[in-house]
Protein backbone atom coordinates (compact mmCIF):
# COMPACT_ATOMS: atom_id res chain seq x y z
CA UNK A 1 0.00 0.00 0.00
CA UNK A 2 2.94 2.09 0.69
CA UNK A 3 4.17 1.95 -2.75
CA UNK A 4 1.02 3.00 -4.23
CA UNK A 5 0.83 6.27 -2.10
CA UNK A 6 4.33 6.65 -3.01
CA UNK A 7 3.74 6.30 -7.04
CA UNK A 8 0.89 8.90 -6.67
CA UNK A 9 2.92 11.17 -5.01
CA UNK A 10 5.56 10.91 -7.49
CA UNK A 11 3.09 11.49 -10.17
CA UNK A 12 1.90 14.38 -9.19
CA UNK A 13 5.30 15.81 -8.57
CA UNK A 14 5.67 15.67 -12.22
CA UNK A 15 2.61 17.11 -13.22
CA UNK A 16 2.95 20.65 -13.72
CA UNK A 17 0.05 23.67 -12.71
CA UNK A 18 1.46 26.40 -14.72
CA UNK A 19 -1.03 26.77 -17.59
CA UNK A 20 1.56 28.98 -19.71
CA UNK A 21 3.07 25.50 -20.51
CA UNK A 22 0.89 24.78 -22.92
CA UNK A 23 0.16 28.03 -24.09
CA UNK A 24 0.58 27.96 -28.57
CA UNK A 25 3.25 31.00 -28.01
CA UNK A 26 5.02 32.94 -25.75
CA UNK A 27 3.92 36.25 -24.94
CA UNK A 28 7.61 37.69 -25.85
CA UNK A 29 8.84 39.58 -28.78
CA UNK A 30 9.99 36.13 -30.27
CA UNK A 31 6.41 34.87 -29.91
CA UNK A 32 4.78 37.52 -31.30
CA UNK A 33 7.01 36.86 -34.93
CA UNK A 34 4.52 36.78 -37.49
CA UNK A 35 1.43 38.00 -38.92
CA UNK A 36 -1.43 38.57 -36.60
CA UNK A 37 -5.58 39.75 -38.05
CA UNK A 38 -8.10 41.12 -36.09
CA UNK A 39 -10.71 38.81 -35.59
CA UNK A 40 -12.46 40.44 -32.70
CA UNK A 41 -13.39 43.38 -30.55
CA UNK A 42 -14.68 43.05 -27.18
CA UNK A 43 -16.08 45.88 -24.63
CA UNK A 44 -18.05 47.19 -22.45
CA UNK A 45 -21.01 50.23 -22.55
CA UNK A 46 -20.74 51.24 -19.26
CA UNK A 47 -23.86 48.88 -18.46
CA UNK A 48 -23.69 45.29 -20.91
CA UNK A 49 -20.56 43.90 -22.35
CA UNK A 50 -20.32 43.08 -25.91
CA UNK A 51 -18.17 41.02 -28.23
CA UNK A 52 -18.35 41.74 -32.13
CA UNK A 53 -18.53 38.29 -34.48
CA UNK A 54 -15.81 36.52 -34.63
CA UNK A 55 -14.55 36.70 -38.29
CA UNK A 56 -11.44 38.09 -40.34
CA UNK A 57 -11.61 42.10 -40.72
CA UNK A 58 -8.64 42.40 -42.90
CA UNK A 59 -6.86 44.90 -40.32
CA UNK A 60 -3.24 42.78 -39.67
CA UNK A 61 -0.06 43.66 -38.02
CA UNK A 62 2.91 41.87 -38.66
CA UNK A 63 6.04 41.21 -35.90
CA UNK A 64 9.52 41.14 -37.73
CA UNK A 65 12.01 39.22 -35.95
CA UNK A 66 14.39 42.65 -36.00
CA UNK A 67 11.76 44.44 -33.54
CA UNK A 68 9.77 45.86 -36.82
CA UNK A 69 6.53 45.85 -37.19
CA UNK A 70 3.91 47.01 -39.88
CA UNK A 71 0.11 47.15 -39.74
CA UNK A 72 -2.61 47.41 -42.32
CA UNK A 73 -5.45 49.31 -41.49
CA UNK A 74 -4.91 48.70 -37.62
CA UNK A 75 -2.58 51.39 -36.67
CA UNK A 76 -3.18 55.33 -37.87
CA UNK A 77 0.64 54.20 -39.09
CA UNK A 78 1.45 51.62 -41.06
CA UNK A 79 5.44 51.30 -40.03
CA UNK A 80 7.14 51.29 -36.35
CA UNK A 81 9.29 48.82 -33.88
CA UNK A 82 7.95 47.23 -30.75
CA UNK A 83 9.13 45.99 -27.57
CA UNK A 84 7.88 43.63 -25.06
CA UNK A 85 8.59 43.33 -21.14
CA UNK A 86 6.11 41.59 -19.05
CA UNK A 87 3.47 41.18 -21.06
CA UNK A 88 3.12 44.79 -22.03
CA UNK A 89 3.64 45.66 -25.52
CA UNK A 90 5.16 49.43 -26.53
CA UNK A 91 4.45 50.06 -30.07
CA UNK A 92 6.74 53.11 -31.29
CA UNK A 93 5.47 55.10 -34.85
CA UNK A 94 7.68 55.71 -37.66
CA UNK A 95 5.68 58.96 -39.57
CA UNK A 96 5.92 62.41 -40.82
CA UNK A 97 3.22 63.09 -38.56
CA UNK A 98 3.45 62.53 -34.60
CA UNK A 99 1.87 59.77 -33.28
CA UNK A 100 1.86 58.87 -29.79
CA UNK A 101 3.25 55.41 -28.45
CA UNK A 102 1.23 52.61 -28.08
CA UNK A 103 1.08 50.28 -24.68
CA UNK A 104 -0.81 47.14 -24.66
CA UNK A 105 -1.27 44.60 -22.17
CA UNK A 106 -0.94 41.58 -23.60
CA UNK A 107 -2.68 38.11 -22.79
CA UNK A 108 -3.77 34.50 -24.92
CA UNK A 109 -7.21 33.42 -24.97
CA UNK A 110 -7.90 29.98 -26.68
CA UNK A 111 -4.74 30.73 -28.84
CA UNK A 112 -5.38 33.97 -30.22
CA UNK A 113 -3.34 36.94 -28.65
CA UNK A 114 -5.53 39.66 -26.73
CA UNK A 115 -4.29 43.41 -26.52
CA UNK A 116 -5.89 45.84 -24.30
CA UNK A 117 -4.84 48.89 -24.26
CA UNK A 118 -3.28 50.40 -21.53
CA UNK A 119 -2.20 54.41 -22.74
CA UNK A 120 -2.80 56.73 -24.24
CA UNK A 121 -6.17 55.13 -25.59
CA UNK A 122 -7.57 53.07 -22.39
CA UNK A 123 -10.80 52.01 -22.34
CA UNK A 124 -12.43 53.64 -19.33
CA UNK A 125 -14.95 50.62 -19.28
CA UNK A 126 -12.20 48.25 -20.58
CA UNK A 127 -11.66 46.67 -23.78
CA UNK A 128 -9.81 44.84 -25.56
CA UNK A 129 -8.41 43.91 -29.69
CA UNK A 130 -8.41 39.85 -30.38
CA UNK A 131 -6.03 38.53 -32.99
CA UNK A 132 -5.60 35.24 -34.53
CA UNK A 133 -1.84 34.23 -36.01
CA UNK A 134 -2.41 33.95 -39.91
CA UNK A 135 0.83 33.39 -41.23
Amino acid sequence: MNYFWIGIIALLSFTSCDKDENLPFELTSEGLVGTWELYQYQGNTGADDYRTPYEPSGSTITFLADGKLSSFEYFECTDGIYQVADRILIVLFDCEEEIPNHEYLMRQEEGDLVLAPRAPYMCIEGCSYIFKKIN
